[in-house]
């Protein structure tokens, strides 16, 4: 069984002091939303960060996006061999179904998330996504209870995954960083017992989360 767990993932509503900002008003409005109830979201609201540090790392929903696509159209999820979680940098963490099919458009799964922030669970009846607060990274790995856990991390010791994956007889948890740039803001690589590298290269995370899935469907843990 693989793990994919989407680590400190700039994925929020717009924080309170950020709601009054024109740039935010002035989207909410179009939308027809409250600002403190729509995504945080750079490509909109870049100028509500002034010269602030955060600017080139907070506001990235779309990478959420991505890599929740990959895991659920790929081998291991339609087997039932993939648990997808997304682990926020509030400590949020958000419970994706393997049911759940994914968004065809971004703007679908911006309203998708949205509504999951808003009601903790969509949709309603049969909840496909569930959200939990207050959930570090470390209750994370305990609610799961991998058998072994990997952080993928430029700074890692190079490693082959499909080899990683042959090895393991058991549940294994794969952390990925859920942000464009900078490192772990939760201790990821000291809660892991290997922290691993895939390339020489930096890499973007749905490039890393697309060859964990690809490495994990070469080993022999999926039909063949």
């Amino acid at each position: 069984m693989l793990v994919l767990i989407l680590a400190d993932t700039e994925l929020e509503l717009v924080p309170e002091e950020l709601a009054n900002h024109p740039s935010i008003v002035k989207n909410a409005r179009k939308r027809g939303k409250t600002p403190s109830k729509i995504l945080l979201d750079i490509s909109l609201h870049r100028s509500a960060f002034g010269d602030s540090s955060d600017v080139e790392r907070r506001g990235r929903p779309d990478i959420a996006y991505f890599v929740l696509t990959l895991c659920l159209d790929s081998i291991a999820n339609a087997e039932g061999k993939l648990t997808t979680l997304i682990h926020t940098r509030n400590d949020d963490l958000i419970e994706v179904s393997p049911k759940l099919r994914p968004p065809k458009r971004y703007n679908r799964f911006v309203g998708l998330m949205e509504d999951l922030f808003d009601k903790g669970a969509v949709p309603e009846g049969k909840p496909l996504l569930t959200i939990t607060r207050n959930m570090t990274l470390e209750k994370v790995l305990e609610k799961c209870n991998p058998k072994t856990t990997v952080c993928l991390s430029p700074d890692g010791e190079p490693a082959d995954l499909v080899t990683l994956f042959n090895d393991v007889e058991e549940t294994v948890a794969c952390l990925v960083g859920g942000f464009p740039e900078g490192d772990f803001t939760s201790p990821a690589k000291e809660l892991s017992d290997r922290v691993l590298s895939i390339s020489p290269h930096l890499l973007k995370v749905w490039t890393v989360a697309s060859n964990i899935l690809v490495s994990y469907n070469l080993s022999d843990k999926t039909y063949k």
